[in-house]
């Protein structure tokens, strides 16, 4: 196996693993079983465990993190260009649609699942570790919905970015149907995934805006 393939395999089995069982359950020795290497393999490509979160962080996020900000990059260019006030439901879409997007590639499921992790993981590493990759598309959306809601101070626009956050993730997994039948039976429901798009896009929007 060579250097590249090696370093390849452990960042594709400590995504995996991440992705499943959360960073403080996974040991550096299950990657190293998973990817065909050694534990001494790990320090010399990554630096060790924390180091080689932050590579699988960096690899899944910044292509979309690039998408999100070119999207709304264009948005802002053609509201100035045009003379047109910036909207929350366009710039949120410019946010989402990348994101539900990103979903249905092969990374999809552990983009998911590391996602949720991000959010909720005790102890948050994981959240630790992204701040510096989600820093820049964070801040650039928050002065964009700060520009189409005059009328809110940032913090409330900043709180509610933040809420939105959860309502996302259940979109996700409604999306890849990791909601399963276990849930009650008044909150099961079957629709399009165009139609949850739609319908987070408008929740979001009023939230916002009211």
């Amino acid at each position: 196996m060579s250097v590249e393939e090696t370093r390849s395999n452990i960042l594709d089995s400590a995504e995996a693993l991440f992705a499943e069982w959360g960073y403080h359950a996974t040991s550096l020795r299950q990657i190293t079983d998973l990817a065909g290497a050694n534990v001494a393999s790990v320090n010399y490509h990554f630096g060790g465990k924390e180091k080689l979160l932050y590579a699988v962080l960096k690899r899944l996020l910044e292509p979309l993190n690039r998408e999100r900000l070119s999207r709304l990059k264009d948005l802002e260019e053609a509201c100035d260009r045009n003379g047109e006030p910036l909207s929350v439901r366009e710039v949120y879409r410019c946010f989402l649609e990348p994101t539900m997007g990103a979903m249905h590639s092969s990374e999809g499921e552990h983009l998911a699942l590391i996602m949720g992790r991000i959010l909720t993981e005790f102890k948050g590493v994981m959240m630790g570790h992204v701040a510096s990759i989600l820093q820049p598309l964070l801040e650039s959306y928050i002065n964009a919905f700060c520009r189409a809601v005059p009328q809110r101070s940032r913090e409330e626009v900043t709180l509610r970015f933040r809420m939105s956050m959860g309502a996302m993730l259940h979109a996700i997994h409604t999306m890849r149907a990791n909601v399963t039948e276990d849930i009650p039976p008044e909150l099961q429901c079957v629709v399009e995934s165009q139609v949850i798009i739609d319908t987070l896009i408008d929740y979001v929007t009023r939230a916002m805006e009211v």
